[in-house]
């Protein structure tokens, strides 16, 4: 039963979305852009996970208790004990990676499979999901600019739109 198969789909799947989204940092989603190698990749990798943890409260488990390190403490050698960040875990890797299916349309459609086989007959994985806040705003996008508004967060990460000054 104890298998390093799904933690090492959430690192793969850690790593395409964190290089992904930093290197796509500050375009607009229309203009957001994967690879050819890294789309075949995600896809693989979700469609992996979502078969892994179908009807399987086991794997479900798993997914949600797996820590994954961000990019940068994967790259500097960071354990998890000694990192000191926001602990991330397979399920929210699973997530992120939805912010990427605008660049390709079957990842977005396998994500949503898979994240319904992650939460499907598991409070725990549902209370996970619901729990969950915005950590970061939108940023400040030419769209944003053009529309006169700026999306912030507060304190308790709450998405606030406000008029620009």
């Amino acid at each position: 039963r104890d298998t390093s198969l799904i933690a090492n789909c959430c690192e793969d799947l850690a790593r395409i979305v964190d290089v992904s989204l930093t290197k796509n940092s500050g375009k607009s989603a229309r203009e957001l852009a994967l690879s050819s190698h890294e789309q075949e990749t995600a896809i693989s990798t979700v469609r992996l996970i979502g078969n892994l943890v179908y009807q399987c409260q086991h794997n479900q488990d798993l997914l949600r208790s797996t820590v994954v390190l961000p990019m940068a403490d994967l790259d500097a050698g960071n354990s998890s004990k000694d990192a000191n960040v926001f602990v991330r875990t397979g399920l929210h890797v699973l997530l992120s990676a939805t912010s990427l299916g605008i660049a390709c349309f079957t990842l977005r459609e396998w994500c949503v499979v898979a994240i319904r086989n992650a939460v499907e007959n598991n409070e725990a994985n549902i209370e996970m999901v619901r729990r969950l806040e915005a950590n970061e705003a939108l940023g400040d996008t030419p769209e944003l600019q053009k529309l006169g508004v700026r999306v912030d967060l507060d304190d308790k990460g709450n998405v606030r739109v406000q008029k620009r000054e």
